[in-house]
Parts: C-alpha cells; structure tokens; sequence
C-alpha cells in the first residue's frame, strides 16, 4: 500500500486534527485533578474564580467536541483509504483485511496506551468502532447516512453520565490517586480491560461521526474546498452554532449551582448532559468545515506548524498523556491534588505548544511521526516508511490526507 507524501497531505484535515488535539488535552484534564468533589461535566465543585473561567470556556467550546471531532476525521481517513483501495482495482474484502490488520494494531496501541499512562485512552474504542465504520464504508452511501443517524442517540449515554456524575461525589479518577506506579497499573489494567470489552455497546455511538466523515470523504468534502466551499460555510456556521447553544444549558449548572442544591433531579441533569453531548457532533461538523475553509484560504507557519502536529496525532496525542504522567499524579509530582482546571490547561496549552515546532521540523525533512511509522510498519502499509514520499517530493499540489 503506497503512503501520500506528507507534502501533497489536506491542509484543512491535518489543521482540524491539530487543533482537535488541543481540545483533547483540555477535555481530559479532569481525568488528572483528583480530592475534590465533582459537580457536572466532572468539573471540580469548590474552586477559584480563575478556574471556574476555565471551566465553563471549556464546557463551552472543548468538552464533549473535542473527540467527535476526532472520530469525524477518522472516518473521514478511512473513507480515503477505501477510495485509493478502489482506484487500484482492490476487491472490498482485500481493503477489509488490510483495515482489520491496521486496526488491530491500533487496538494494540490504545491498550497499551490506557493500561500504562491513561484510563481514559479513546485509540482501543476508535480502533474497534472504525473497523465497524471501514465495514459500511464498502457498503455504500445510504447505509453510512442511516447508521451515522441510528447510532447518535447512543451517544448520548456518555452525555448522561456528564450530567449527573456530580450527584455521585466523585473526587477523581483513583488511578491519578496512586501512591504508586504498580498500584496505578492494577488499577488501569482493570478499568481499560473492562471498557474495551463494553466498547460495542457504551461506545457505539462514535459511530455516528465517524460514518459521517466517511460519508464526506466519498465527495471529498474537506479537500476539494473549493469547489464545496458554498456548502462547507454554513456547515461552519450552522454547525458551530448549534454546538455553542447545546453546550449552555449544562453550563450554566456548572456556573450557577455546582453543588446541585437547586437542581436535584438527575431526569433534568441527564438530559441536560444529553444534550451537551449530542450537539457536539455538528459542532464537530462545523469546526471541521471551519478548518477546511482556512487551511484553503491562508497560509503562514502557525497554520503550518498546526496542521504538521496533526499529521502525526497519534505521536502527539500519547505524548500528552506522557507530559500528564510525569506531573500529575501522587506517585510522581503530585500536581494534580494541588492545580485546578486553569493549571492543568497551561500544562495541556504548554505541551501543545512545545510539539508545534517538532512537528514542523519532522514535516520540513519529509518524515512522519515516530507512532505513525510504526503504525504503518506493524500493520503492513510501510515496510520502508517514507522511502516512496521522498521520492515523490516533486509531485506539487494538496491533494488527500490519510487516517
């Protein structure tokens, strides 16, 4: 299987995947904090002014966004490959064996992931529903519409969690809490065995963006911009809105009473969570769209560095939880008994930051991501990585972007 030199690479889906990270990294800044009470969203219940800022710009605009948007790009990945399996001719089963190999792989390096640095690992979970969503990729284009719909409102199980959680006093994931690494591996090992076994059914519901990027992938929405650029700015502008406005309702639970003393009802909270949660998927849609169209229209080494980060997110994005490992929990610096959510951001922010210019110094000579090469490597894709890209440096032109 022949790679797409990183030079010819969808500026607007590496920029959306390279943003989408960040937003991660924020998101799962609660999964650090622990030893205080939670109130929605996991947010920390008792905090500062400052922190409390940070809280409801992130139920704003990053928590329950970050990672639809992932899944979106994903699907969208698959759906080039299954268009480059056609163009050679490949028969729907051979693309379907060479999707299992690489996904497996993936599933490899999620469990790992989440056994030794991260609970909240979400590789495992899009490595098992993307063989799901590579499947309706060779089915056609109705079955990707109606399964992106069927599969939406399983979504919102995640959402009703985020509504109620501050009902069950939790303060923090216990793993963070260890006073050792050895404890802290027990504990990850069971928590990550038990949500990838309960993955066909809790996350199901990533399926639901994961088979609209599919979809678009088939009219190469996000890398023709400009012969879809009438459709992609409402999609912007519609899809970011209806995120915003989804997103206030919890938020303002999250502002006004975080120790839920007025609203007592977990019926109310849930659906609330619900909501949060399902509006997120077009607000994955629309910041998607917004990344194409500005990735098509400037250019400048921010952009750049930006959507370099994005080619390699699988590097970045274990990276971070390595940057986390190493600061937040008991049994190394202990940060997170001590920082809020406006702390913990600056590391997220700092870290991401830190691995722009790596980016673009790998991008510049042509090389992909440590993780990535491997990836390619063990599933079969790239016995001698980047040997075909240096070749094909003189191809001009921006033309597709692979998973």
């Amino acid at each position: 299987m022949t790679s797409v030199p990183l030079s010819r690479r969808a500026g607007g889906l590496d920029l959306a995947r390279g943003l989408a990270l960040l937003g991660i990294a924020l998101a799962n800044t609660v999964g650090w904090l622990y030893g205080q009470q939670r109130t929605a969203l996991v947010k920390q219940a008792d905090t500062t002014a400052l922190d409390r800022t940070i809280d409801v710009l992130l139920a704003l605009l990053v928590d329950n966004r970050g990672f639809p948007l992932f899944a979106l790009l994903f699907g969208y990945g698959i759906g080039i490959l299954y268009r480059a399996s056609q163009r050679r001719g490949e028969s729907s089963r051979r693309f379907l064996a060479r999707q299992a190999r690489r996904h497996l792989v993936l599933l490899v390096f999620g469990l790992l992931h989440g056994i030794l640095l991260f609970t909240g690992d979400i590789l495992a979970a899009y490595a098992i529903i993307g063989m799901l969503c590579a499947w309706l990729a060779t089915r056609g284009r109705s079955p990707l519409m109606i399964v992106a719909g069927i599969a939406l409102p399983a979504l919102g199980l995640w959402g009703w969690a985020d509504g109620v959680i501050g009902l069950g006093g939790s303060d923090g994931h216990a793993s963070a809490q260890a006073t050792s690494y050895a404890s802290s591996l027990r504990i990850r090992t069971g928590e990550v065995l038990e949500s990838v076994a309960l993955t066909p059914i809790m996350d199901i519901g990533l399926l639901s963006p994961m088979a609209l990027g599919a979809l678009a992938a088939r009219y190469r929405l996000l890398e023709d911009v400009g012969l879809h650029a009438d459709l992609l700015r409402p999609l912007a502008r519609w899809g970011l809105g209806i995120g915003l406005i989804g997103a206030i309702p919890l938020t303002v639970v999250l502002i006004a009473d975080p120790h839920h003393m007025i609203l007592t009802s977990q019926t109310v909270l849930g659906i609330l969570g619900v909501i949060h949660q399902l509006t997120g998927v077009p607000g994955a849609v629309g910041a998607a769209a917004l990344a194409a169209l500005i990735a098509h229209r400037f250019r400048g080494p921010l952009l750049r560095a930006i959507e370099a980060l994005g080619a390699m997110a699988l590097t970045a994005y274990i990276a971070q939880s390595l940057v986390f490992v190493a600061l937040m929990p008991a049994f190394t610096l202990g940060l997170g008994a001590r920082l809020g959510t406006a702390g913990a951001s600056a590391i997220a922010l700092g870290g991401w930051l830190l691995m722009l210019p790596l980016a673009a110094a790998l991008r510049a000579r042509d090389r992909r991501g440590p993780l990535e090469r491997l990836l390619r490597y063990l599933a079969g894709s790239g016995r001698a990585p980047d040997r075909g890209a240096r070749g094909a440096r003189r191809s001009p032109g921006r033309l597709r972007s692979p998973q």
